[in-house]
């Protein structure tokens, strides 16, 4: 019985349609594991940050950790909250990240805030140099062992109980908001 021409047609179009579906699909799946290696690295550096973070600080200490409005200067009516950070450690600190939370009366977090403390300081000398954005990188301060480095940061997106209690100063109304007045810090992320 011979094989019609019409027949030999469409099976040689349905083999290439099933082929091209086939290659198609291995492209797809090749790609969606790059894309998930890719996604393993980033999260795999995020933990090893995490970790390094959790190690090293036992040799970081940060003291004198302070929320208040500034009175003077150019923040003047501003939440800034200010500390000092010090590198107990053997190890040069190039780059440290702060979490600071606001706790409440029974120490649960109200709010919390991330700093970077080695970034240049709110409200300190005058820049002489001048910004050119695509240039200039403002100087990182490297926290070198057993120095102490001082900062001082606005809180943006300040929640309206603690931006009300830091305005009535010594005696606020604890009827208003729910923080305490507590700080707890901890160091989540750095790099050597």
């Amino acid at each position: 019985m011979p094989i019609k021409k019409k027949s030999v047609i469409v099976a040689l179009v349905s083999s290439l349609v099933i082929a091209l579906v086939l290659i198609l699909t291995l492209v797809g799946y090749l790609a969606y594991i790059e894309f998930k290696g890719e996604e393993f690295k980033r999260y795999y550096s995020e933990l090893l940050d995490k970790a390094k973070a959790r190690v090293y600080s036992k040799y970081i200490d940060i003291t004198k950790l302070d929320v208040r409005i500034e009175n003077t200067g150019p923040l003047k009516g501003k939440p800034i909250i200010e500390g000092v950070v010090t590198n107990k450690g053997a190890k040069q600190v190039a780059y440290l990240v702060i979490k600071v939370n606001f706790l409440d009366k029974d120490n649960a977090v109200i709010y919390e805030v991330l700093l970077r403390p080695q970034e240049p300081a709110l409200g300190g000398a005058p820049i002489t140099h001048v910004a050119i954005p695509y240039l200039y990188t403002p100087p990182k301060a490297i926290l070198k062992p057993n120095e102490q480095l001082a900062f001082k940061k606005i809180i943006t997106n300040c929640p309206t109980e603690i931006f009300v209690e830091l305005r009535e100063g010594d005696k606020p109304k604890k009827t208003f908001g729910k923080w305490s007045g507590k700080l707890t810090s901890q160091s989540i992320s750095l790099d050597f």
